[in-house]
């Protein structure tokens, strides 16, 4: 038998998304306790994290300039604001980084007292990673004969370019991990050799070798995911949103080019059955109170929904729910079944009004007739619909942006998301860039994108730019154009980046998506904690009743 701790550091909490629990660590917890295993999850992403990463002080002087910001309806700080908005982000680093060293030093008393056999990071992204690197580096200067394997979203897309950054970890799972974690940890106990474990990537003798996958898992068999808070202790009190993801299906077989999903969890769409899935909300119902989901899918078949949606009714279960669709399989007439089973809000991806460069650029097989039919009928059903955009795309004129614009001003949905163009690994875009009309030093990139940082107190165009151009345009120019979209976006009416999950808080917490979207992001960016801790506890009176048994 061993023990495994996991860890999730992703940094800075900076959306109400990063305190939802994780289901990725859930999974992998209820992994190792099946196959007779120990397990225990430190979860970072918490009000107190958030507390902890933003001292009081600064929240205080930083406040004023936000709302002004905020009040000027987003737009470019001024000369004065950005000098002092620098001297603000300096301060702020410099106190994280005294706080992660901490957070490191607690850390390696927790493993004095838990006694791993391993330990298990999730790489995320910018903090997310530098950050468990300096926390792994930590524990192997403290714990030499410890091991420490990661694994992630960050793992799952650079692979092996992190061993160019830090040898810190002694494998690093690839994909979904379920099974994986088991066979690590009869590794840690010396029964397994990683040469023997598909899905991984390991240095040995100096060079990195990579056990390749053998096949993808069957979501019927994954585990029982655990929220238990003496394994998970994260959920106890009032830390974490206790909204629950639920995976529904892995895979991708459209190819998007700029979608990392295929390159996670392979070409070919899998399913768990509606039965199954409608279980585990029962199971959270009745365990733990816990009635609001949200689905992991990021192209979950139509008719999937629909059969969960009539076996939710069956049941009489009374839930809420968010979830990814799908233009290619979304069946319009279903929409009244599903809003009725309890879906409050649907995540589409249309990136572009313009058929022409959708085609060209995207490869997503839309027909924007159908977009229109689809997102009318959500809505007439009372489904809250986000279509997301990428502006600009590959190939984009400003005339295709016009487009663009007047397609999803005359479309309403409720709301926008809105992204400018990544380059993210395994994609097309990044492996054919002349093909897309993208410049790219693709080594540069794929370093810098290991821990790029996002600065939360400036608008795009004043992040430090990425390594790449699209249509001829550097970072600055092409960011420029994300944001300029956005802003006429909204002084058409419309609202802009309140994606599914963020709506689905927003009625938990009984506020409007547009309040909430702008009360998040300036508690976010000043650091407010007190007052996210009190939408959390507000939130959580609607997602958590009292279970019906033990």
């Amino acid at each position: 038998m061993a023990r495994g701790l996991l860890v999730s550091y992703a940094g800075y909490p900076y959306t109400p998304s990063s305190l939802t629990p994780d289901n990725g660590l859930a999974n992998l917890a209820g992994a190792l306790l099946e196959a007779g295993h120990e397990a225990k999850i430190l979860d970072y992403g918490t009000v107190a994290t958030m507390r902890r990463l933003f001292p009081q002080p600064l929240s205080a002087l930083l406040k004023p300039i936000a709302l002004e910001l905020l009040r000027g309806g987003g737009g470019p700080p001024q000369p004065d604001q950005i000098a002092q908005l620098q001297q603000l982000q300096a301060q702020l680093a410099a106190h994280q980084e005294a706080e992660l060293r901490r957070i490191g030093q607690e850390l390696a008393e927790e493993v004095r007292r838990f006694q791993p056999d391993l330990v298990g990071f999730k790489l995320w992204n910018g903090d997310g990673f530098s950050g468990s690197v300096v926390l792994a580096q930590m524990l192997r200067a403290e714990f030499p004969a410890l091991h420490i394997y990661a694994g992630g979203p960050q793992a799952s897309w650079f692979k092996d370019v992190i061993y160019q950054r830090t040898d810190v970890f002694e494998a690093i799972a690839v994909g979904e991990a379920e099974a994986t974690i088991v066979e690590l940890a009869q590794h840690a106990v010396g029964q397994q050799s990683l040469a023997q474990i598909p899905g991984i990537i390991y240095h040995e003798g100096g060079e990195v070798r990579e056990v390749p996958r053998t096949e993808w898992l069957d979501l019927n068999t994954l585990p029982i995911p655990v929220y238990d808070s003496d394994i998970y202790p994260a959920m106890a009190g009032e830390e974490k949103i206790k909204i629950i993801v639920l995976d529904d299906s892995r895979g991708c077989p459209f190819r998007c080019g700029f979608c990392t999903h295929p390159v996670e969890s392979g070409p070919r769409l899998r399913t768990a059955s509606a039965k199954l899935l409608v279980d585990r909300m029962a199971q959270m119902v009745n365990q733990h109170g816990i009635s609001v989901f949200r689905f992991a899918g990021s192209s979950t078949p139509g008719r999937l929904m629909y059969e969960i949606a009539q076996e939710i009714l069956q049941r009489g279960l009374q839930v809420q729910y968010a979830c990814f669709g799908h233009f290619a399989s979304a069946e319009p007439q279903h929409f009244d079944v599903m809003s009725r089973s309890g879906l409050h809000a649907i995540f589409f991806g249309i990136e572009s009004g313009c058929q022409e460069i959708l085609d060209k650029a995207v490869r997503k097989g839309l027909d924007l007739v159908q977009v229109k039919e689809t997102v009318q009928a959500a809505q007439e059903a009372g489904v809250f619909v986000a279509t997301s955009m990428i502006v600009p795309l590959p190939f984009d004129t400003p005339e295709t942006i016009q487009q663009s614009r007047d397609f999803i001003i005359d479309l309403q949905p409720d709301s926008v998301p809105v992204q400018f163009p990544g380059l993210l690994p395994g994609t097309s875009w990044i492996e054919e860039p002349h093909r897309y009309n993208f410049e790219v030093d693709k080594q540069k990139a794929l370093i810098e994108g290991l821990d790029y940082k996002i600065k939360l107190l400036f608008p795009p165009q004043f992040w430090d730019p990425l390594p790449y151009k699209v249509n001829g345009m550097a970072f600055g120019e092409f960011t420029a154009l994300t944001t300029k979209f956005a802003a006429e976006l909204e002084a058409a009416g419309l609202l802009t980046n309140v994606p599914d999950d963020m709506a689905l808080i927003a009625n938990c917490a009984q506020i409007t998506p547009r309040q909430f979207r702008d009360l998040a992001r300036l508690w976010s960016l000043t650091g407010d904690s007190e007052a996210m801790a009190e939408m959390v506890i507000q939130a959580n009176d609607t997602i958590v009743k009292p279970p019906r048994t033990a």
